[in-house]
């Protein structure tokens, strides 16, 4: 087995000029990875890179002994055919940077599907081309399953793409509250979609689907954080081991099916800064004790 590498996604609201304080407390909390997201700074300007800008987060991150990952910046809609072209040129310059900067894997997001066949077309047309791109760089794409979507629309997607590049983001929060809404299984839905795995996010929340997240995107958008996590509803991204979703099993199934992928602690982290050493270490000791209790069966 390969070295457990347990990351968390880069600090939430953390200015530009304060990336070395941020990534020093990330290497000081004991991950060994960070994944950001591409919107975190103005990395894209219509479509096109800002190569200065890259050039001074680049020179920031080769400080630190971590792994990079990335996903995705928020906004990209490649079912909008409207703006298709720019949706492409977003999504290749996202590649582009992830390649400069030595990010692997991007996460992307399978949003919401389309009725409208040519929006669905159009979406999986754009991911093949993607694909192909970062295969050129050695990049890997890894699409994420989200809360208001079924999880087997994701693993069908990741067939019909049909490249050795093309994975799954396993967002275990996200699973934990599509099953509840969709009336699945969610063991059964774990097992389902770990051949398709390539990364996961681990996040916890209180099994409570935000109805609102459907009904009303818009209206969804403005509720406080603070007024969600205070009431659990919905996809409030508590760190894992806080709420009510199956964690210790999920990371055991992982175990069961050999991956050796990495795990991003992907929640709020702004409001939990004084516990991000404990939350590592709390993950990092749950897969070492599952894959010790392994190793003394053989």
């Amino acid at each position: 087995m390969k070295e457990i590498v347990i990351g968390m996604n880069f600090p939430r609201r953390t200015a530009a000029e304060n990336i070395d304080q941020a990534l020093q407390h990330v290497v000081n909390s004991g991950f060994d990875c960070v994944e950001l997201n591409l919107s975190d700074f103005p990395l894209i300007a219509g479509g096109e890179i800002q190569w200065e800008y890259v050039r001074y987060v680049k020179e920031k991150f080769n400080k630190y002994p971590l792994q990079y990952t990335a996903h995705i910046g928020g906004g990209l809609q490649l079912r909008n055919i409207h703006e298709y072209d720019l949706q492409k040129n977003v999504l290749r310059s996202s590649i582009d940077i992830c390649s400069e900067l030595n990010l692997n894997p991007l996460v992307l997001h399978f949003e919401q599907s389309s009725p409208q066949l040519q929006k669905e077309k159009a979406f999986l047309e754009a991911h093949i081309e993607a694909a192909d791109y970062a295969a050129e760089f050695g990049i890997q794409l890894c699409i994420e399953n989200i809360e208001v979507e079924d999880y087997t629309k994701v693993l069908d997607m990741i067939e019909k793409v049909n490249r050795e590049n093309f994975r799954m983001t396993l967002d275990v929060g996200h699973l934990a509250l599509s099953t509840t809404y969709f009336g699945c299984d969610f063991e059964v839905a774990i097992k389902e979609c770990i051949p398709y795995v390539g990364h996961v996010h681990l996040n916890d929340n209180t099994l409570s689907f935000e109805e609102m997240r459907i009904e009303n995107f818009m209206l969804y958008q403005t509720m406080d954080m603070g007024y969600r996590i205070t009431f659990g509803r919905g996809d409030i991204h508590l760190p894992p081991f806080w709420g009510k979703v199956p964690m210790e099993w999920v990371l055991e199934t992982l175990h069961e099916a050999d991956y050796n992928g990495i795990y991003i602690c992907e929640y709020e982290n702004n409001l939990y800064v004084p516990f991000h050493k404990g939350i590592q270490e709390n993950v990092r000791q749950v897969i070492t004790g599952i894959r010790n209790r392994y190793n003394e069966g053989k």
